[in-house]
């Protein structure tokens, strides 16, 4: 491949004209497909789930009203909660909603704010007596001034089970209003204008009434604000990224023409990837784009290298003849690695498995048929990066001894001691409240709403075994010597005979399926690299040289987040094929550099390990910056690119010397044995 690949560019460097047409021909189609392709923000596709599922979260989402908004109105006084409801009522002419139903919707899903403890007392409330005392006190409510908002409550609950539940005591201080978005609880483009202008009125009804605490929750406003700190974390940390990318890039290559060039590769593989991933779905979630732009960082290796090299040769020719096999070998591993995500149940995580593994496919297309035509016959100029100590230019079997020491040793101390040095926390966390933002104020707000599914099972289980239609009489017979109509409370005689639980959707459940589908991510990826690098150096014990230190380097990645209690999620488990894709692009240079010196005893690993180190310091700043953003999500794809690319890169440029060492005094002793 490597000859006929050589003879292809010998071929267009006489035949410029058809290099050019190609060109064309090839971007045309990839804009046009590109530009096509819409865009949604559906977390869901993130989620392993099936259409069943999918159908039962929808079903869900509006028994549960996921699209609901709640207006909380918090202070002492009863009378200005009141005044204060009726002022923001009349400011909202897109949620229309009667303040007298504010609390329908609650009472709808009784059954899951009554706790267990309490069903201790339904025996001793369910007689004619007790019966006849609450509604006589629901009468004297109700004669009360404004007790019109509290109506619908009535209804729902004439016994007043509600109030020996916890949530009771939140109704004290405050006065809660019940809306529904028209927009739904994913649209966020349209939700966050939404959600502006209700601030703005509760802003102007809180002028108003400064005693009182005016503020507005629920999932559509989460949503709005997880989406605004994403945005606000992406601009900072992309504005820092990339000036201290270009700052070390226009240090690394002083001449311009080489950056273009570096961005020109990058910027056709990214097209690419659009491209075909255009050809699978007509619409992708954002954020699979968004977390797919960290590929930035393994796409640059490509033309990195190539850029790097011909600082070393004579000629363009000469350098994509030393070069082209381990970007070659490197690109398909780490293409391999990537369609490792495509078979998972994910939408969003096969959608990134075809978009990384196609960019990385369009990127090294573009370095060897078209960057090298670009590039100029001379030495290209780069600063080395100075690290202190000699360990990148050292040859293969002359890296620090210390430092292999020190790895083998706290590697052996890790296996021995860890399972007692403390209690390793779960590898994956499952709990999707973690990854999003929310104030401190919002978190408590949310709490005061959140439900717990056992309790639904306890009022299922006591009306199996009690008879809801005694019950049914006896308040029908109390209600009517207290005067009220026959149908009065048929939304509370519905709560005891029709009323069902919500749809089992556990969207934990998908999660932890999830944290299955990172083991098969981990093997499968092992698996495929490791084939792709036997097949190619045809030995396995090269294969092996390229190899362990990726191994190494996830026991490590694994013994420093338990040490320190970090964990995968749903969004940064990402980051682990990354992070493998990566790992074996460093092993396989190294391995090829260190066979070329073997053969023909000319010094080639130091340029090697240059391009590698400028590499990993793109991809740490590209992802690592992250470390600094505030949405939690954001912040561990940092984290994990910290700790993950700084033991990648330690592993790859010290291990494989070592290893390699060993296999040359073998093969030499063989012979001299069979000599």
């Amino acid at each position: 491949m490597k000859q006929t690949l050589l003879r292809l560019y010998d071929w267009l460097s006489t035949h410029r004209r058809w290099l050019w047409i190609g060109v064309v021909a090839v971007l045309l189609p990839l804009i046009g497909l590109a530009v096509s392709l819409r865009y949604n923000e559906d977390i869901l596709d993130f989620l392993p789930a099936t259409a069943e599922e999918r159908a039962a979260f929808e079903r869900l989402q509006q028994q549960e009203s996921a699209s609901q908004l709640v207006l909380i109105i918090e202070g002492k006084e009863e009378q200005q909660r009141t005044d204060a409801l009726y002022e923001c009522a009349d400011r909202l002419p897109e949620l229309q909603t009667d303040p007298t139903d504010q609390l329908e919707q609650l009472y709808s899903q009784m059954p899951y704010l009554i706790p267990d403890s309490v069903y201790a007392q339904f025996d001793s409330l369910f007689t004619p007596e007790a019966i006849r005392a609450a509604l006589q006190r629901d009468k004297a409510i109700l004669a009360t001034p404004g007790a019109s908002v509290l109506a619908s409550a009535i209804q729902s609950d004439p016994l007043g089970l509600i109030e020996l539940s916890a949530f009771s005591n939140q109704l004290s201080d405050r006065t809660y209003a019940f809306y529904e978005t028209p927009h739904g609880s994913t649209e966020t483009k349209n939700n966050a204008a939404l959600v502006d202008s209700l601030m703005a009125i509760t802003n102007e009804v809180g002028a108003m009434y400064p005693e009182l605490s005016i503020r507005w929750i629920g999932a559509p406003v989460i949503s709005v604000g997880n989406a605004r700190r994403i945005k606000t974390d992406t601009l900072i940390c992309i504005a820092l990224s990339l000036v201290l990318i270009i700052g070390l890039l226009a240090y690394a290559f002083p001449r311009k023409r080489d950056l273009w060039l570096i961005l020109l590769s990058v910027n056709f593989g990214w097209l690419f990837g659009m491209a075909v991933l255009r050809l699978v779905t007509p619409t992708v979630s954002a954020i699979v784009l968004g977390i797919g732009s960290v590929l930035i960082g393994i796409a640059v290796n490509y033309p990195l290298h190539l850029l790097v090299h011909q600082r070393y040769t004579t000629s363009v020719r000469q350098t994509l003849d030393e070069v082209l096999s381990p970007l070659v070998v490197g690109n398909i591993t780490t293409v391999g690695a990537f369609m490792a995500l495509i078979p998972l149940h994910s939408t969003a995580l096969r959608h990134v498995g075809i978009f990384a593994a196609s960019m990385l496919i369009g990127t090294i297309l573009f370095c060897i048929f078209v960057l090298p035509h670009l590039m100029s016959a001379e030495p290209t100029p780069v600063r080395e990066i100075k690290v202190k100590g000699k360990w990148l230019k050292a040859k293969g079997e002359r890296v620090k001894g210390w430092l292999i020491l020190g790895i083998t040793v706290l590697f052996g101390a890790y296996l021995l001691l860890s399972p007692f040095a403390y209690h390793p926390s779960p590898l994956f966390d499952s709990n999707l409240s973690h990854i999003n933002y929310m104030t401190e104020q919002q978190r408590a707000d949310m709490q005061s709403f959140a439900t717990k599914k056992g309790d639904a099972a306890q009022w299922t289980q006591y009306w199996q075994t009690h008879d809801a239609q005694a019950v049914i009489a006896m308040i029908e017979d109390e209600a009517q010597q207290a005067g009220f109509r026959p149908e009065a409370f048929t939304p509370f005689y519905d709560l005891l005979t029709e009323w069902e639980p919500l749809p089992d959707f556990e969207l934990s459940d998908l999660a932890e399926r999830l944290s299955d589908d990172f083991d098969y991510i981990g093997l499968c990826c092992s698996l495929i690299v490791f084939l792709f690098l036997w097949l190619s150096f045809r030995d396995i014990r090269l294969a092996l040289i390229a190899f362990v230190p990726m191994l190494l380097s996830w026991v490590w990645i694994f013994a420093i987040m338990q040490l320190f209690g970090l964990q995968f999620n749903i969004v940064n488990i990402i980051l682990a094929t990354f992070i493998f894709g990566q790992g074996d692009d460093y092993t396989i240079f190294i391995v090829e550099g260190l066979l070329y010196e073997h053969r023909t005893g000319k010094p080639i690993l130091p340029q090697y390990r240059q391009s590698i180190l400028l590499s990993a310091l793109i991809m740490l700043i590209g992802i690592g910056i992250l470390v600094f953003a505030v949405h939690p999500a954001m912040h561990s794809l940092g984290t994990v690119t910290l700790i993950g690319m700084s033991i990648v890169l330690l592993m790859a440029t010290t291990i494989p010397p070592l290893l390699f060492h060993l296999y040359t005094r073998f093969q030499l002793r063989k012979r001299a044995n069979n000599g």
